[in-house]
């Protein structure tokens, strides 16, 4: 799929703006850090991490020839638009983003009284989702270079992108990004009702179908979802909260 992509891109300016705004959210975090204990979550540092994130996977994908892979091919051939097979594949996809994070993720999620911001959550979900999709295929590009059969690209794309993104989360986002938004008892229901069906679906659909537009497009379609459902703060909210707190069920009504 990605064998044709270009070799490790040099200095573009798009690469340099990403590196330039990088530099201004750092120094602009570092500003703020010290303010802050560790135990404490702040919407502003988390806005903040989160662009440096988002610049960070869009540098790979840019500089490994991914983004440019997917950015200039199309969505769909014209193949695949009068195969029902295609549609049927493309449809389940869909239907497992929306009921895995539209329904059934919610049921493990509280927002903690925080204000919903429509529009902006949307939108930084969607960026939080692209800005992740492309990461991940930048994964299975890597993958893919060494020459394994698609079946192999897909397996090991797989255990890689479910390692990497469980201790990601563990570990930082969940913590210093996200704000708390976990029922305990929910979190291996989350990952095995709506996480890993996302993985095996899409990962699937990719290795039978090579749709990079697609599968990117679904990722930031199922993480808008989840930051609408959290209600992500904006930048200047008021909201302040123990870094990574987690709720028991029974602390639902608290």
């Amino acid at each position: 799929m990605f064998s044709d992509a270009p070799e490790l891109a040099a200095l573009t300016p798009f690469n340099a703006a990403l590196l330039m705004l990088t530099v201004v959210l750092g120094i602009r975090y570092l500003q703020l850090r010290p303010a802050v204990p560790d135990t404490r979550y702040y919407p502003r540092l988390a806005w903040l991490r989160a662009g440096i994130y988002f610049c960070g996977c869009l540098l790979i994908a840019s500089s490994s020839g991914v983004l440019a892979m997917v950015v200039t091919s199309p969505l769909a051939t014209a193949t695949q638009l009068s195969d029902p097979a295609w549609w049927a594949l493309t449809l389940a996809c869909v239907l497992v983003i929306v009921i895995g994070y539209g329904v059934i993720w919610p049921m493990g999620t509280f927002t903690d009284g925080r204000r919903l911001h429509p529009l902006l959550t949307l939108l930084y979900g969607g960026v939080w989702g692209i800005c992740q999709g492309l990461l991940f295929l930048c994964i299975w590009a890597l993958v893919e270079a060494s020459g394994l059969n698609v079946v192999w690209v897909a397996v090991v794309s797989y255990l890689l992108i479910g390692a990497y993104n469980g201790c990601w989360h563990h570990y930082f986002w969940d913590v210093y990004v996200s704000p708390p938004h976990n029922y305990r008892e929910w979190n291996a229901r989350k990952v095995l009702l709506c996480h890993t069906p996302n993985l095996v679906i899409c990962l699937s659909y990719l290795a039978l179908y090579g749709n990079a537009g697609i599968y990117v497009l679904l990722q930031g379609a199922a993480l808008a979802i989840s930051a609408y459902v959290l209600r992500f703060p904006a930048y200047g909210d008021d909201y302040r909260a123990e870094a990574g707190r987690e709720r028991s069920i029974s602390e639902r009504a608290a």
